[in-house]
């Protein structure tokens, strides 16, 4: 078995049956989530992977998951290009899915440049690979976010095209 099948294996990160969830995207000049599309009986893996993969649909590098705790909900922003682009808002529940797993699927950043970091690859319906990254920050109303950076491969890059 060579490395790059042992990648492929997400174990309990995606269910076998396939995804449940179909976010539904418009665009109004710019590419929007609208609603999430999560069933009820949805696995927490499929949840996070389809939020992530609908930002790379959209042509997003970023995303910026802000709780809001006066409104119960986390806002969801998009950075498309140079812009924040605001989405369907997620609620806590959903959150939790994201914020649970991503330090199981992210790159660390790894701080020793004796050796490179461990990178967990994963893989779009359409095949680009990508992997994601991310931090704790602050924005403008001195509220914390998550931001989740996505990288997509070269190597995917090249065989799409």
């Amino acid at each position: 078995m060579s490395a790059q099948d042992r990648v492929r294996d997400y174990g309990l990160l995606r269910p076998a049956y396939g995804s449940k969830c179909e976010p539904q995207i418009v665009h109004d000049p710019y590419p929007r989530v609208i609603d999430w599309g999560m069933p009820e009986d949805v696995h927490a893996g499929d949840f996070t992977f389809t939020v992530l993969e609908a930002a790379l649909q959209a042509g997003a590098s970023e995303i910026q998951l802000t709780p809001l705790e006066a409104f119960g909900e986390v806002s969801v922003h998009f950075k498309i290009g140079s812009e924040f682009i605001r989405q369907q808002p997620l609620t806590q529940i959903q959150f939790g899915f994201i914020a649970i797993l991503l330090a199981n699927i992210a790159t660390p950043s790894g701080y020793r440049s004796e050796s490179p970091p461990l990178i967990r690859y994963f893989y779009t319906k359409d095949g680009r690979q990508y992997y994601v990254r991310f931090s704790k920050i602050r924005v403008a109303d001195n509220n914390t976010a998550i931001l989740i950076r996505l990288f997509v491969t070269e190597e995917a890059s090249q065989s799409a095209a």
